[in-house]
């Protein structure tokens, strides 16, 4: 199981909130399905977004962030992610 974090800039600016961090988490886990390894989920508010960490189950890191990935920007595309965007220095 590695660990990937990835921070979440909100699209406004605004601060994150705890609900917004809940919700975040519970979709995250609605999402997941059996590619994306996900293990456990911790999402947090940030000054200026969401900080997300996910483990997941990969052969290494690279593998682990992908899936990582993959599952993030799946969930940003839903009510529970709108309001957000991945750091643009960690998407390809």
């Amino acid at each position: 199981m590695l660990l990937v974090r990835l921070p979440l800039l909100s699209h406004t600016g605004a601060p994150g909130t705890e609900s917004g961090a809940s919700l975040l988490q519970d979709a995250l886990w609605a999402h997941a399905g059996p590619e994306h390894a996900l293990e456990h989920v911790r999402v947090r508010p940030l000054p200026t977004g969401l900080s997300v960490a996910l483990f997941v189950r990969a052969e290494d890191d690279d593998q682990a962030h992908r899936k990582a990935t993959r599952l993030l920007k799946a969930v940003l595309g839903t009510g529970a992610g709108r309001a957000y965007h991945l750091s643009p220095l960690l998407t390809p």
